[in-house]
């Protein structure tokens, strides 16, 4: 029995137009003793089993061992090598695409979500009528609707459980249709299939989409912030200019009598924490709402021939 395992430097890997097709690790199992004459170790603690996925390239399973023992002295030190690579099919033969999983649900749901109204269609402020924000933002409903995939594969899969409640960190294509950055809202659950011998475990993926387009303070046009949020600056304090860190109510002028009076509703601010002057554009934050992440292609891919026909 092995008692030490570590892994080597020096790892191999091929990659193609598609990525990394194949990959080589190195390791060192330091054994109790001698391997007897005809009794070679067929599996070694530390080192990933035959079939297991490998955590970062979906895709890449470990395949076989190459296994060197070492001369005299060394003959307790073994070098195994891990050989990675896709699973080929059961049926197709030597060298055929890999079938590792299958596709059971792919396509849209309706929805609708619930957006602030900050600016209008053209990005013109929404303000009262004399100006000023409102006491609670306007809000509107917007198309959400819900993109479900639902895959079965043959072996449990690494890290899917980190995008959950993440949104897209880049745009990406789904059904030829291009999704820009933060519009898309993950959801994803795995289920074990009792009494399944064959593709026992289930993931649903659910990407809800969110569009939201806001013009940003010191933007001409309108930018797409889908599942961010855009806050309007406005309150009803300001930093004092004559003692630093302090803040006063906003003093504005009474239009009825002509003195001096304290704000009694939120006044526009400039992004800076002092009262917008007359006639600038209100300053809009944006916020992001949800950590971001690059989700897995098979997260959203189009299912294939073979995952459809099995």
């Amino acid at each position: 029995m092995s008692t030490i395992s570590r892994q080597k430097a020096g790892r191999k890997y091929s990659v193609d137009s598609s990525g990394i097709t194949s990959l080589k690790k190195d390791f060192v199992v330091i054994q109790d003793a001698v391997m007897a004459a005809n009794g070679e170790t067929l599996t070694f603690p530390g080192v990933p089993a035959i079939g297991t996925a490998h955590p970062s390239f979906p895709g890449l399973y470990v395949q076989t061992y190459d296994v060197a023992e070492g001369d005299g002295a060394d003959k307790k030190t073994l070098v195994v090598t891990v050989n990675y690579g896709p699973r080929t099919s059961e049926t197709s033969g030597e060298g055929s695409s890999a079938v590792t999983a299958i596709v059971t649900e792919w396509g849209w749901d309706d929805g609708t979500d619930e957006i602030e109204l900050t600016a209008g269609q053209d990005g013109t402020p929404v303000r009262n009528s004399v100006g000023d924000p409102y006491d609670s933002v306007p809000t509107i409903m917007t198309p959400s609707p819900v993109f479900t995939k639902v895959m079965r594969f043959r072996e449990r899969q690494t890290g899917w459980h980190t995008y959950r409640s993440r949104v897209n960190q880049s745009s990406f294509k789904l059904g030829g249709v291009t999704y820009m950055a933060a519009t898309m809202l993950c959801s994803v659950s795995e289920k074990r299939l009792i009494g399944v011998s064959d593709y026992k475990y289930e993931y649903t993926v659910r990407l809800r989409y969110k569009t939201h387009l806001v013009k940003l303070t010191g933007s001409s046009t309108l930018t797409e912030i889908g599942w961010d949020v855009a806050i309007t600056d406005a309150g009803m304090r300001e930093w004092d200019l004559t003692a630093a860190g302090k803040k006063v109510l906003i003093s504005v002028t009474d239009k009825e009598t002509g003195k001096p009076c304290t704000v009694t509703s939120p006044a526009l601010l400039d992004g800076h924490g002092m009262q917008l002057a007359e006639g600038q554009e209100q300053y809009n934050f944006r916020v992001q709402a949800y950590p971001r992440a690059t989700f897995p292609t098979w997260f959203y891919s189009e299912p294939t021939a073979q995952e459809e026909g099995l």
